[in-house]
């Protein structure tokens, strides 16, 4: 996955521009009593299901709420229907019909399924309001616990998610936050010249795809090409194994010696959120101190995905107000440097220089998402020491979960050729809409809770073996959930932003009554796709 994916710092970015934007925010929360009286309205539990609406965040900042019903005007690409325009000081400006460029809309927010001819301009920019009935009582008495995902990639469809083999854009939570994306799919050898995976939209998002392709390097026998956090490639040859490596715990050399998809994992402090740990590497024999780098396999824990969901559920009702002042801000680029990853930190890698006496930083790795695990090398310089290597890793607590750890020699950086599927499979029957949508760069293939799409490629060359990794692009729209929005609060939601130091420190408390139970509900609550077949094209 790119090193850019980053789901916790778009949220907190969306915060954050929210915070700055409207610099008084608890003072908004009150004085705005009409447009607050409204949301109230739309969003009452009682009401979610029942009342349907459709909200525009107007680029503008002015808001337009549609009541009941509404219709799209493909050929003039106007909405229109019943309901109230508010200002961006929420004063009521007009009541009744109704018509809005569908251009001038940065966000809408909607609580019912969107007909057909409304399926691509609205469905783009649309979050949708989830029916927590369908969701479980964990998830209902958990929410921050529940299963979510971007799109998820297998090689093999029948597989449990857990062993998804690819995860895309985690970080791409809005449309001006697209971003394309590189999986290593680590595959086994290729032995035909076509080439499949499947796609699934197993959460509570709406998935809108731009590009999906395959990035293939020729590969020999005991030869492998691994991708660094910079997404450059490297041919590898000749692994070594680790000698030994020591954690806190002790000694856990035949635990990480192996990717057998048993992890290395810890539990967060108890008393601080952004607590460190240190791992210590060491490797004997160095035969080739030519150029070599750090292999290892790993994945993230469910911390961030606790931040990601108490983020939405601080912004409550506002979420709407929050995304649509990302989509028509200048400062996203500036805002991504800062906020809570700062504070969670990397997998930095440190060697020793044994001349110095000194721990020298290599770099990092950072791949946010909980599913896939990440395969990626971290190329090392002057890190031999005689006919040996000694590595530090430094982790945040309970962040990081580790599979494998190894050396292997460098060969040479290569450069992938690209390939395009040249068909895609849905329910069954070859889907010609969707495959002119992923092969136009200015069309999106939009992917509901429950879709599956199979992309098929050509793979030149009789019997050539190839290491793969999955380009993908675009971006995903979070559902909201009837329990994020009963826990609205911008002094919270401003505290993670303003003072993720602080609020890392007073959260941890609450974290770990979450974390022991956080696996097994969020893998058991992924969604049930009958349940929502009414989401079929």
């Amino acid at each position: 996955m790119n090193h850019n994916k980053n789901h916790l710092l778009v949220v907190i970015f969306a915060s954050l521009i929210f915070c700055m934007s409207l610099f008084q925010a608890c003072r908004t929360y009150y004085f705005r009593s009409n447009y607050n009286d409204t949301n109230l309205l739309l969003h009452d539990s009682n009401n979610l299901l029942t009342k349907p609406f459709l909200k525009a965040h107007l680029r503008n900042g002015d808001v337009c709420i549609l009541l009941d019903t509404w219709q799209v005007d493909s050929i003039d690409d106007l909405l229109s229907g019943n309901g109230s325009r508010y200002d961006y000081n929420r004063r009521l400006m007009h009541e009744g019909i109704i018509a809005v460029p569908i251009d001038s809309v940065a966000i809408f927010e909607t609580n019912t399924k969107l007909a057909v001819n409304e399926d691509g301009r609205i469905a783009l920019l649309s979050i949708l309001a989830a029916a927590d009935i369908a969701l479980g009582v964990y998830c209902v008495t958990h929410p921050k616990a529940c299963y979510g995902s971007c799109p998820t990639f297998y090689l093999d469809e029948t597989v449990p998610v857990q062993y998804a083999d690819a995860e895309a854009f985690s970080n791409a939570i809005s449309p001006s936050m697209e971003q394309s994306d590189i999986d290593a799919l680590n595959n086994q050898q290729i032995l035909a010249d076509t080439f499949s995976i499947t796609m699934k939209n197993e959460a509570l998002e709406t998935h809108c795809v731009n590009d999906i392709r395959l990035l293939a390097f020729p590969r020999k026998e005991n030869e492998k090409v691994y991708q660094s956090p910079a997404d450059d490639f490297y041919l590898c040859s000749g692994n070594y194994q680790i000698g030994r490596v020591t954690g806190p715990e002790g000694d856990i050399t035949s635990l990480l010696s192996h990717a057998d998809r048993i992890e290395r994992s810890s539990t967060a402090d108890r008393k601080n959120l952004s607590s460190k740990e240190e791992i210590y590497l060491d490797f004997e024999n160095i035969h080739d101190p030519g150029a070599f780098g750090l292999v290892i396999s790993f994945r993230q824990s469910l911390m961030t995905t606790y931040f990601i969901y108490s983020a939405l559920g601080y912004m409550g009702d506002e979420v709407g107000d929050i995304l649509a002042k990302v989509e028509t801000s200048s400062q996203t680029t500036e805002m991504l440097k800062n906020g809570m990853k700062k504070e969670l930190g990397n997998i930095d890698v440190y060697a020793w220089d044994e001349e110095d006496r000194v721990w020298i930083l290599q770099g990092g790795f950072y791949e946010i998402g909980p599913i896939a695990f990440n395969h990626q090398i971290l190329p090392l310089t002057n890190a031999v020491s005689g006919t040996g290597v000694k590595l530090k890793l430094v982790i945040n607590k309970g962040l990081w979960k580790i599979d494998y750890l190894a050396l292997a020699n460098i060969k040479e950086k290569v450069t992938p050729e690209e390939f395009r599927p040249f068909e895609i499979i849905s329910r069954h029957v070859a889907d010609h809409e969707a495959l002119d949508q992923i092969n136009a760069p200015d069309r999106y293939l939009i992917s509901m809770p429950g879709d599956e799409y199979k992309f098929n490629f050509t793979l030149p060359g009789e019997h050539q073996d190839y290491e793969l990794f999955l380009y993908s692009e675009g971006y995903y729209l979070e559902w909201m959930r009837n329990e994020w929005i009963k826990d609205k609060n911008l002094f919270k939601l401003n505290q993670m932003i303003n003072k993720p130091e602080k609020y890392l420190r007073i959260e941890a408390k609450r974290y770990v009554r979450y974390e022991s139970a956080m696996e097994q509900i969020f893998w058991n609550s992924k969604i049930d796709p009958d349940i929502y077949s009414q989401y079929e094209k």
